[in-house]
């Protein structure tokens, strides 16, 4: 299933004009660039041949609590680079009935410049120029790495559906996005980085009861 899926979106369809609108700013907001800068930034196209997935984990290692278990596939005929963290923003999904809709953002970079368009652009995240000592995940063409992350810790894929504001009634299972969405910052030449989007299919989540407390 596709994060364009029918059953991902089909509530966002529904919402009224100015709350698609509200949706659309909160998505831009969570994905703006880091530090002073909090303008909605550049924007990516999703990749072609490469692709993100994920599955929850109860435990992402001995005493590390939950976490999530990535996998990205390279069926590119070229090497490539993402710059840490991957992936770069988690988005929420809330069940409300027989709808999902959405719920809260993490991280930053990933963030869709359309609500209404899951496949299409994504906001980036760019470092200013006083960022240094960046790490980068390198995959080979035509293959694939993965990889678990916990949640503990971890701001980009923290378990947080909890805007004040965006609570449903009667809500009670999640779904979760994850994103990768990055330009290079200013003197950042790195061979092969990647300068296109990726998101993941809808990630089940356990019932909010279930929920790690943060």
């Amino acid at each position: 299933m596709r994060a364009g899926s029918p059953h991902l979106l089909p509530g966002i369809k529904r919402l009224p004009q100015f709350l698609l609108s509200a949706v659309a700013l909160a998505l831009a907001a969570a994905a703006a660039s880091s530090g002073a800068d909090r303008r909605p930034g550049p924007y990516v196209l999703p990749c072609t041949g490469i692709t993100l997935s994920a599955s929850y984990l109860a435990e992402a290692a001995p005493g590390q609590g939950p976490g999530f278990l990535f996998r990205i596939d390279n069926r590119t005929a070229h090497e490539i680079r993402l710059a840490q963290p991957v992936p770069s923003s988690t988005h929420w999904y809330a069940n409300v009935g027989n709808r999902w809709l959405w719920r809260a953002s993490a991280g930053r970079g990933g963030a869709l410049v359309n609500a209404l368009l899951p496949a299409g652009p994504m906001f980036a995240w760019q470092p200013g120029p006083l960022d240094s000592g960046r790490s980068y995940l390198t995959i080979p063409a035509h293959a694939s790495q993965q990889w678990t992350e916990a949640m503990l810790d971890n701001l980009a894929i923290a378990y947080r559906p909890s805007c004040p504001m965006c609570n449903y009634p009667g809500e009670t299972h999640y779904q979760a996005v994850f994103a990768y969405a990055y330009l290079p910052g200013p003197g950042e030449h790195v061979p092969g980085l990647l300068r296109c989007g990726l998101r993941s299919d809808p990630v089940p989540m356990p019932p909010q009861g279930a929920a790690p407390a943060h």
